[in-house]
Formats: structure tokens, sequence, C-alpha cells
């Protein structure tokens, strides 16, 4: 399951889903300005260290915008390499 971290002004964050969504990739789209999902973001924060979205979860691996992807695409290239790999 692909799980991706968003904001809803976030151009980055709608680009992602919206690459995902055009290949066909299910995923949850957790919106951290909504209360509910503040504290598992916050959670999210203090283990990885992220602190920039979109963070994308596949399977166990974390992806942080700035470590692990430096733009959209390469960040989405590796959601698609992770979930052929699984």
């Amino acid at each position: 399951m692909v799980r991706v971290y968003t904001m809803k002004e976030c151009p980055y964050c709608t680009e992602m889903k919206d690459m995902l969504k055009n290949e066909g990739i299910e995923f949850k789209d957790i919106d951290i300005d909504e209360p509910k999902n503040k504290l598992e973001f916050n959670k999210l924060v203090e283990i990885s260290g992220a602190d920039s979205v979109p963070v994308v979860i596949v399977g166990k691996k974390i992806l942080i915008p700035e470590r692990s992807f430096f733009t959209i695409e390469e960040g989405f290239n590796t959601v698609k390499k992770l979930i052929s790999e699984s």
C-alpha cells in the first residue's frame, strides 16, 4: 500500500497524486492539514525527520523530499520501482 502525506495548497503534492492516479497506482492520501492526521504525521516526523511534503511511504520505505528525491518525477519513479520490487 502506498501512503502519501500531503497538504491541500501544495502543488508538489498535487503533482505526485496526479502522477500516481495517471499510472493507476492506488494510494491513500493523508492530508496533514486535517486535525485527525496531525498526530500521525507528527509521529512520522519524529521517526524520519521529514520536514516537508509530499512524504510517500511504500511498504516500509519512507521517501522524503530533498533527501530521497529531488524532483517529483524522481520520487514518482522511485515509487514505481519499489512497487515493482514488492
